[in-house]
């Protein structure tokens, strides 16, 4: 009975050793489960725990320090979109009062370029999907390029919109004048736009209009040390 009693204790320490799975006759884990899990109770705690359990790409559920997913750990940075776009040359703004989207055919630079893209058109920026962002819009003024009313004042005003499956949180509009403005009406306030992008395509485009004597209105073009640029800031909240 004794030596029956010992072979059962090592087959059963062996059978609690071996991996289990549920959902899959191939097991790579300990316990592997092919399929939903769902823990019906769980204790909450008052103090902040030092590490969290997280899926890591293939599943498997890993240990990871609260450390290193703060926003301000240099990891997590590195994963976020931190973009700036550019424009390169002037972009004409030709009739008063009429949106026209702003184009961006300058650099795109910063962290993970490779999730931002243009249209062929460089005037929609589409965005990666199930994230969150912050844009900031920089509009500088360039003013007429004809001689008669190089000089004439005048303004833009900006405003975003965003497309597709991305959701707008806030927005703001912008404003800018030009120098020879010649009485105190705004001065220059940026473009911001909060939103969450879904799991479907999503973008958002940039518009602008100008008020002015002039024929035409231009907006800059690449900041110089004389001049300010035109160009976005795209970071992922």
């Amino acid at each position: 009975m004794k030596k029956l009693l010992f072979i059962s204790s090592i087959l059963l320490g062996a059978y609690l050793q071996a991996q289990v799975g549920i959902n899959t006759a191939t097991p790579t884990a300990t316990l592997d489960v092919n399929g939903d899990a769902r823990i019906r109770k769980t204790d909450s705690i008052t103090t902040a725990p030092k590490y969290v359990l997280t899926p890591d790409t293939d599943g498997n559920i890993r240990k990871v320090n609260v450390n290193k997913i703060k926003s301000n750990d240099h990891t997590a940075i590195n994963s976020k979109v931190i973009i700036l776009v550019n424009r390169s040359e002037p972009q004409r703004l030709a009739v008063r009062d009429t949106e026209y989207n702003v184009t961006y055919d300058g650099s795109i630079t910063g962290i993970n370029t490779n999730l931002i893209t243009l249209n062929s058109a460089k005037d929609r920026i589409n965005l990666p999907p199930n994230r969150n962002f912050k844009i900031t819009g920089y509009i500088g003024v360039k003013g007429s390029q004809s001689t008669a009313s190089k000089n004439a004042p005048g303004y833009i005003s900006t405003l975003f919109q965003a497309g597709g499956d991305a959701k707008t949180i806030v927005s703001t509009r912008g404003y800018t004048e030009s120098s020879t403005e010649t009485w105190d009406d705004g001065g220059v306030t940026p473009p911001i736009i909060i939103l969450s992008t879904g799991a479907n395509p999503s973008y958002v485009e940039l518009k602008a209009r100008f008020g002015s004597s002039a024929a035409s209105y231009w907006l800059s073009g690449a900041a110089t040390t004389d001049t300010v640029g035109t160009y976005l800031l795209i970071e992922e909240l």
